[in-house]
């Protein structure tokens, strides 16, 4: 269901399952860089859900906030932001560091 393969299920001294993903990311030759542009993905889609989540209670998040939230750093907190506003999700309003997210059509 979540990949399109046929899980694996081997049932030995310890039960291991495999789900085979087909991943594609453009121009990625390497496994080292597909697993860290996979990582890279999750985490911003964890960092995401606990951004939306304090923008969904509080009504707007600044990129300070979003990087306690995330406990990461304020550069990592912006390109999460960003990829949200890329995504049609959050609006900004402001300019510099006054600069607050929104959900978008929310008021500003």
């Amino acid at each position: 269901m979540y990949s399109g393969g046929v899980p694996e299920l081997i049932d030995g001294d310890v039960f291991r399952t495999i789900v085979p993903l087909e991943l594609s990311f453009n121009g990625v030759n390497d496994n080292r860089h597909l697993n860290d542009n996979l990582n890279d993905k999750l985490n911003d889609n964890n960092e995401a859900q606990l951004i939306l989540a304090f923008i969904k209670q509080k009504g707007e998040i600044s990129t300070s906030q979003a990087a306690q939230i995330i406990d990461r750093s304020h550069s990592t907190a912006r390109r999460v932001l960003l990829g949200l506003v890329d995504d049609d999700i959050l609006a900004p309003s402001g300019a510099n560091k006054n600069k607050v997210y929104h959900l978008k059509g929310d008021k500003q």
